[in-house]
């Protein structure tokens, strides 16, 4: 429901259907021929009498290399390498190549895909032991981010917690109260739309709207039981999403421009003609940069909820993770964990902007919230960035995506578009994304039972 959701970009790694067997996440025949880790937990903070551990990291961030050259002049124990990679989709090129080659595996590859992806094609080490001493170090949202079946096969990573923005020129002008539930957030729609406004966008390449509400309901798409996958696209909490949406859709309460088009979707929001929207914390530069005749009257405030005894903000991500095959897990760990200090936040200050990202994997970001807040687009600095660290906090971080991620979520952009374009409804496309995954599932012959 956003022009900032978290958008995993499909990318075209082949699934190994013998991996299913091998792997391993306890007892279970479910989650990576990873093992254990080789090396023992040690701290790295001196360095050993023979030198300091070397490992490689990998990622696209094209600051990782200023952070990586603080963290070594910080300690004596590791010293890291970074290697940048043009994006996410040549990260994944170029990883499984090596990975297949046996031949110059980074110790520290950032997150191209979803963590079951890298533990089912047996490409992520289980970091379990090294990790749970350093887990004070972050916030639950992180911990459930790393995690596949109990067991920590990445390094406990930030999800970005979505909260609610509203252009209160428009509100204020037709009377409209903020949503506090999402009934409420259709509610609001009929009113606007007796004005001409839309509540809200749906693009119809972008599924990320009904997974959102479907994580913030309590679904639970894919879990493991045993030696199969157990998947349900059609629970309970997803209908009681897909409802919402639904309404939204038959009612004519959103717009639906395209992400494909930034320009024209920047001047729409911006237009008054669109009421709200989730958002995360990293899209509020570009909001600002391209907004002119709204700046000033955006009010954050926290996204609507289904149970609002119980308050959750959806927010997923793909943590980095150790390799198989790296012996210094332990190393890994110590650069993960200082980047959780101040003296590693401060590393990711950009020279350019001045500005440090939102450190979204610590127990609490607060010191670093009004350093992101963009000047003269809210209504309420401060405000706004209590409630960008109050989404932080609530944080759900999990929201398990399965073996085969990268064949069922083009499936669903496919559903997802006719869906909005009403040719079917969301019931519907849900239910061809069930037995897409089925078909798909049964066809790599990794075991599965359906829960529907």
């Amino acid at each position: 429901m956003s022009n900032a959701t978290t958008r995993i970009r499909p990318w075209g790694a082949r699934s190994r259907v013998a991996a299913l067997a091998a792997v391993a996440v306890g007892a279970t025949g479910l989650a990576g021929c990873a093992g254990g880790t080789e090396s023992s937990a040690e701290s790295t903070g001196d360095a050993p009498a023979d030198g300091p551990v070397s490992i490689e990291i990998w990622g696209w961030d094209e600051l990782g290399e200023q952070v990586v050259d603080a963290f070594n002049a910080a300690q004596d124990g590791v010293e890291a390498t970074y290697v940048l990679q043009a994006d996410n989709v040549a990260m994944a090129t170029n990883f499984r190549n090596a990975f297949e080659s046996g031949t110059d595996v980074p110790c520290l590859a950032q997150g191209f895909a979803p963590l079951t992806t890298m533990v089912v094609n047996g490409w992520a080490q289980d970091i379990t032991d090294v990790v749970e001493p350093s887990l004070g170090n972050y916030n639950e949202g992180a911990h459930n981010a790393a995690q596949v079946n109990g067991r920590f096969f990445g390094l406990p990573s930030g999800s970005d917690g979505q909260y609610l923005i509203v252009n209160t020129a428009t509100l204020d002008e037709y009377g409209v109260e903020i949503p506090a539930t999402w009934d409420e957030f259709v509610e609001a729609g009929r009113e606007l739309k007796e004005h001409d406004v839309h509540v809200t966008n749906f693009a119809g390449e972008d599924p990320t709207a009904l997974m959102n509400l479907a994580q913030q309901a309590g679904a639970e798409w894919f879990a493991i039981d045993g030696e199969e996958w157990v998947v349900n696209f059609e629970d309970a909490p997803t209908l009681q999403a897909a409802d919402i949406v639904q309404q939204l859709i038959d009612e004519d309460l959103v717009s639906n421009e395209t992400y494909q088009d930034r320009p024209a979707l920047y001047s729409y929001f911006d237009s008054g003609n669109m009421a709200m929207t989730p958002t995360q914390w990293w899209s509020l530069t570009g909001l600002q940069t391209n907004f002119s005749d709204s700046l000033g009257d955006w009010k954050a405030t926290t996204l609507p909820q289904f149970d609002l005894a119980n308050p959750v903000s959806p927010g997923r991500t793909t943590p980095s993770f150790v390799p198989v095959g790296c012996e210094h897990p332990e190393a890994v760990v110590a650069y993960s964990d200082w980047r959780t200090t101040p003296e590693g936040i401060e590393a990711g200050r950009n020279p350019e902007t001045d500005a440090v990202g939102l450190p979204t994997q610590i127990p609490d970001p607060a010191p670093y919230a009004a350093d992101i807040i963009p000047p003269g687009f809210f209504t309420d600095d401060a405000e706004a960035a209590e409630v960008i660290v109050d989404a932080q906090s609530k944080v759900i971080g999990k929201f398990e995506l399965g073996p085969n991620y990268d064949a069922w979520f083009p499936e669903m952009q496919d559903q997802w578009g006719k869906a909005v374009a009403g040719e079917q409804t969301i019931a519907e496309a849900l239910a061809a994304v069930q037995q897409y995954v089925e078909d798909d599932l049964d066809r790599k012959g990794i075991a599965f039972r359906d829960a529907s």
